[in-house]
């Protein structure tokens, strides 16, 4: 009996080498754009009357350079409109533009318990120290909390400015 047995020979196919990786994005300019939703309204959340709705605002001004380190500085506040609250918890987050279309928070979010109306004194402050001052888009986030009454979820996002400050 013949056995017949055929040989192949293995031929190893060349390696591929992964694509190189994207590059991660990096903080730029922000387009030109948007208007602020400054408005909030209570909740009538847990079993409240609709008689408990009341209805405030919720402001911040532009992201801007401080005046007294090199760092965004961003401040939020409320003014009242007709609720039964003297104190709101104020929260500020700032948020870097990136090239590849997002906002990221950056830096150190600023939380204070305020009185409604503004001013020195009466809001909260985020801030980022600047890395460098490559021109870069800042927004800020601004949350108020009434003290004692539930309200809505809503945020103010103010509209992007771009400064000569990079994080």
């Amino acid at each position: 009996m013949l056995l017949v047995m055929s040989q192949a020979s293995a031929v190893a196919a060349p390696e591929r080498s992964a694509p190189p990786p994207a590059p991660a994005p990096v903080p730029a300019p922000a387009p030109a754009g948007g208007e602020a939703n400054a408005r909030n309204s209570g909740s009538s959340e847990n079993d409240r009357s609709r008689a408990a709705v009341c209805y405030f605002q919720t402001r911040g001004d532009y992201v801007h350079i401080s005046g007294s380190a090199f760092e965004a500085s961003g401040h939020g506040w409320w003014v009242n409109g007709d609720c039964n609250a003297t104190l709101a918890v104020v929260t500020v987050q700032l948020q870097q533009y990136y090239a590849d279309g997002t906002w990221r928070n950056a830096g150190t979010p600023g939380s204070a318990t305020v009185r409604s109306g503004g001013g020195a004194g009466n809001r909260a402050t985020g801030r980022a120290g600047c890395l460098n001052g490559s021109l870069t888009g800042w927004r800020s986030v601004v949350d108020v909390d009434l003290v004692g009454l539930a309200d809505d979820p809503g945020k103010l996002y103010t509209p992007g400015q771009n400064i000569y400050c990079r994080r």
